[in-house]
């Protein structure tokens, strides 16, 4: 079966007036299959709503080719649009409308059956707000709106920017079961384009992850997370100024060891087993208190493959990657530490 979005080359560049080009999308690939929940992930300005927006034919593109079902788009856009339904950026409604009023007029323009609107009601949560005003709506209350209007004509694609903005702890917990089960119930092909990855994690199969109009890696979220693990030991110390000596003695006990310093702990990745740190440092006459195993999450994995994981007093910049760790005297792999706990 061919994918149902097929996104191959993409290019789109914003020309600035007395600036240099924003190549916002940079020869980026993508594939989503049928029939699961596909994450989207990058950081801020990494191209992920302009590749939803040129998806959907809101904006034009400088290169490349997008295929939606099979279809060439924009050019065939009309003979799939009806299967298509999404949410892209921040959902506009009439304030003064009630949720199922404007339910009911976009199910009327589109000659969609009135009995479709209760059932799209009850599946987002809002069946007991529906005679409310929208003016009177959460922010959570009308992202369930945007998500009830785009299942309006059951779609066999679901396009949700940010789907959990706004919603309550229990709201994302409805929000994922709702969206799993289109998707491995009734069939629908979801792409969720999100910053919270914790959920992502939990709910997606697969995922793609950009930056800077690029794709990174794709693959299923498991598999990715697993390719990248390598077990981390968190070490701390009774006094932190030991925490210089430390790494010292670890990185050069060991080439393979990377160390990374936090306020209060070390980061170390690449050890041949917690004995082997424990016994290095004592040979230092380093003593620990605590070692502990930490395991990868996406999140952790995210910030690596783009470069975004903030370095200790230093600000990570929107559309730049993160600044790399000073190193200490010219030595490569040495980190500059504070002294000190409370520096």
């Amino acid at each position: 079966m061919p994918p149902v979005i097929q996104i191959s080359g993409l290019r789109k560049t914003y020309r600035r007036i007395a600036r240099q080009p924003h190549h916002a999308l940079d020869g980026l690939d993508m594939e989503v299959s049928a029939g699961e929940v596909h994450g989207f992930l990058g950081p801020n300005g990494s191209g992920k709503t302009t590749t939803l927006r040129a998806l959907l034919g809101l904006i034009g593109t400088d290169g490349g080719d997008m295929r939606i079902f099979g279809e060439h788009v924009p050019e065939r856009l009309p003979r799939v649009v009806s299967r298509i339904g999404a949410v892209v950026e921040s959902p506009q409604f009439f304030k003064h409308f009630s949720g199922r009023l404007t339910l009911q007029l976009l199910a009327e323009s589109a000659g969609i059956a009135r009995t479709r609107v209760d059932e799209v009601l009850e599946q987002v949560g809002l069946r007991d707000q529906a005679k409310q005003s929208v003016k009177g709506y959460s922010l959570g209350m009308r992202q369930r709106l945007a998500v009830a209007q785009a299942l309006l004509k059951q779609p066999e694609l679901l396009i949700l920017d940010e789907p959990a903005n706004g919603l309550d702890p229990a709201g994302i917990h409805h929000m994922r079961a709702l969206l799993q089960w289109l998707a491995h119930d009734q069939g629908v092909t979801v792409v969720v384009s999100s910053h919270l990855l914790s959920e992502v994690q939990q709910l997606c199969e697969t995922m793609t992850i950009v930056s800077r109009g690029r794709r990174i890696i794709d693959g299923r979220v498991r598999d990715i997370i697993d390719g990248h693990s390598g077990t981390r030991l968190s070490v701390r110390f009774a006094d932190a100024g030991e925490l210089t000596a430390a790494s010292e003695a670890l990185t050069e006990a060991e080439a393979k060891v990377s160390v990374t310093a936090e306020r209060d702990r070390l980061l170390v990745a690449g050890a041949p087993d917690a004995a082997w740190v424990t016994k290095t440092l004592a040979d230092r006459e380093l003593y620990l208190t605590e070692l502990t195993t930490e395991s990868r999450n996406l999140e952790s994995v995210f910030l690596e493959l783009t470069g975004t994981a903030p370095h200790e007093g230093q600000a990570v910049q929107v559309g730049q990657p993160a600044p790399q760790a000073q190193e200490s005297a010219g030595q490569p792999g040495k980190i500059e530490l504070p002294i000190g706990g409370d520096q």
